[in-house]
């Protein structure tokens, strides 16, 4: 039985109540483009699309940011977005892919190298 529960017979049969904070965000830039509002925005999305599409898997499941590897660090970081990428065009997860294919070495040569 959980500590919590054990002390608290009723605290499995308590409710929760989330609530959502909505924020509004003002950001400035300055910039030579001719575009609408709808236009800025658009580009504004796309960029963070970017980051949380490549570099924050990057990030997080191949800890560039703390790497202290200096030599090669373009090299290494091109071959994180290849993979990347081509985990994401057979639609799979960079974290879970990664877990997985440490323990299964060979579904990641099948995956590199199909016949």
């Amino acid at each position: 039985m959980d500590l919590d529960t054990e002390h608290r017979p009723h605290a499995s049969q308590r409710q929760w109540l989330c609530r959502f904070h909505v924020s509004e965000e003002t950001d400035d830039a300055i910039t030579s483009l001719d575009r609408t509002p709808q236009g800025f925005y658009a580009l504004w999305r796309g960029h963070w699309q970017v980051e949380n599409r490549l570099h924050h898997p990057r990030d997080t499941v191949f800890g560039e940011d703390a790497s202290r590897s200096r030599k090669g660090a373009a090299g290494l970081m091109y071959f994180r977005d290849v993979l990347i990428n081509l985990l994401h065009l057979h639609n799979l997860s960079p974290l879970r892919s990664i877990r997985y294919f440490s323990a299964n070495p060979n579904e990641l040569y099948r995956l590199l190298c199909p016949s």
